[in-house]
């Protein structure tokens, strides 16, 4: 985290325990605390959840991570006492940032909560999954593509405008009478690495036809050239199927949780006639990719 206009509190923890000399008169914290900061103890527990991404399996080198990290903990609550001290966790615009960090915090926490409560894919799971989907595993499918790489446009219309042309020539056509900037390339769509549902759509277009990806804030507008088959088995074939259940699986699951909640939550919420929420927009041509 950084602090507004300053150093990232790593860089500061230098600067303020630089200086500082330890082993005064007050008595030094044992068992599950490992250091305090006036009367606010940090505990093995905060310290582990600061160094859960560290898997370095050195002992002296996860030490090190570990002191690094709790020197970390100590500058941070130094400055938070010190910002508590001089009223500025009083501020409209803290508690603005803090309600938006405690919100995002929760809801975070309750989709891991669904997340963690989804039943685990079994290998007879993954191997029923990967014969459900040859065209991903034993006859994985590679797709050599004509590509038109643009960025989304802000208008919906012209999306739609898009919708009945069936050539990559007349794609570009409409692109440049519109003045939008496009890129014409060649690439691959490998079955492998895309949401299945995506490749079970591009398989059912007519042969030629053009088709609609949306990618982040780019739209990839393709036409097959070519398609090759290179199968996909064994242990990663077991691996990739399984993270792709356990994906859906969890996908799933947080969407019809959270639908949920939103839908009993919706007598409740009301909106500024200025600021009502568009009707949805309709669904897209194909699955956005990963």
């Amino acid at each position: 985290m950084n602090i507004r206009g300053g150093l990232p509190v790593a860089l500061l923890a230098t600067a303020v325990l630089g200086g500082c000399h330890f082993g005064g008169s007050a008595k030094a914290p044992t068992g599950q605390v490992v250091a305090t900061v006036g009367d606010q103890e940090i505990t093995m527990r905060e310290l582990n959840a600061e160094t859960q991404q560290v898997t370095n399996p050195d002992p002296r080198a996860h030490k090190a991570a570990q002191m690094s990290a709790l020197e970390n903990i100590v500058a941070r609550t130094v400055l938070a006492k010190a910002a508590v001290d001089q009223g500025i966790d009083k501020s409209p615009d803290f508690q603005l940032v803090k309600q938006r960090a405690i919100d995002t915090l929760l809801a975070q926490s309750l989709e891991s909560k669904i997340a963690a409560a989804v039943p685990k894919v079994t290998n007879d799971d993954a191997d029923r999954f990967i014969n459900q989907n040859p065209d991903i595993f034993a006859q994985r499918k590679i797709f050599t593509v004509d590509q038109i790489r643009m960025a989304r446009p802000s208008d919906p219309g012209i999306v739609k405008q898009l919708e009945p042309l069936k050539t990559l020539a007349d794609i570009e056509t409409f692109l440049n009478q519109q003045k939008i900037e496009f890129q014409r390339s060649t690439g691959n769509i490998d079955a492998v690495g895309v949401d299945p549902r995506m490749i079970a759509a591009i398989l059912k277009l007519p042969a030629g036809e053009v088709f609609v990806i949306p990618s982040n804030n780019m739209l990839l507008v393709n036409q097959i050239k070519d398609t090759r088959i290179e199968p996909f088995t064994g242990p990663p074939a077991e691996a990739y199927a399984t993270q792709i259940m356990t994906r859906q699986r969890t996908q799933d699951s947080v969407g019809r949780q959270v639908s949920a909640l939103y839908a009993k939550a919706k007598s409740t919420i009301h909106f500024n006639k200025d600021y009502t929420p568009p009707a949805p927009a309709a669904a897209g041509r194909l699955p956005a990719s990963k």
